[in-house]
């Protein structure tokens, strides 16, 4: 029968929370990440043979949910930047100048903010989803994701009031 998830927890789950976080580069992406390697864990521990290598099966499982968090990442923000860089060489003439050099400014800004603010802020403001749903995409808490679009609106606010 195989290891039981909490004694796997238990013997793996520092580590694996340090490989996590090597990868990221973010402390809080990686207990996140780590929480998503134990559920998807949890849900096949039934397929994990008996005497398998769990430490290796986990390391596997981890390793992929933190290269689909950095390709989900770089993604967004490839998009954030060619909406940034679309912004800043639209061209004018429309007779809504200064509304436009506002819009404009305002993406540059956005783009300038900590990935996680300014992913978390693109999808409640852009996408007009509510903090579940950014959580779910963000692979982060409700909490978190409320956290990360206060702050976000709280630099913009102080930026544009200078």
């Amino acid at each position: 029968m195989p290891a039981s998830l909490e004694l796997l927890l238990a013997r793996h789950g520092l580590e694996l929370a340090r490989h996590l976080r090597r990868i990221v580069r973010d402390d809080a992406a990686a207990e996140d990440l780590l929480q998503d390697t134990f559920l998807r864990a949890h849900k096949a521990l039934d397929r994990l043979a008996d005497g398998a290598n769990a430490r290796a099966w986990l390391y596997r499982i981890a390793t992929n949910v933190a290269l689909n968090h950095v390709r989900d990442r770089s993604r967004e923000r490839r998009a954030l930047d060619a909406h940034a860089r679309e912004a800043a060489t639209h061209t004018t003439g429309s007779g809504h100048e200064p509304e436009e050099a506002r819009r404009r400014d305002l993406w540059l800004r956005v783009a300038s903010l900590p990935e996680r603010q300014r992913v978390a802020l693109t999808l409640r403001i852009a996408h007009e989803l509510d903090y579940a749903a950014i959580a779910s995409r963000m692979g982060i808490s409700a909490e978190a994701a409320r956290a990360n679009v206060y702050q976000a609106t709280k630099k913009l606010r102080l930026e544009v009031a200078r």
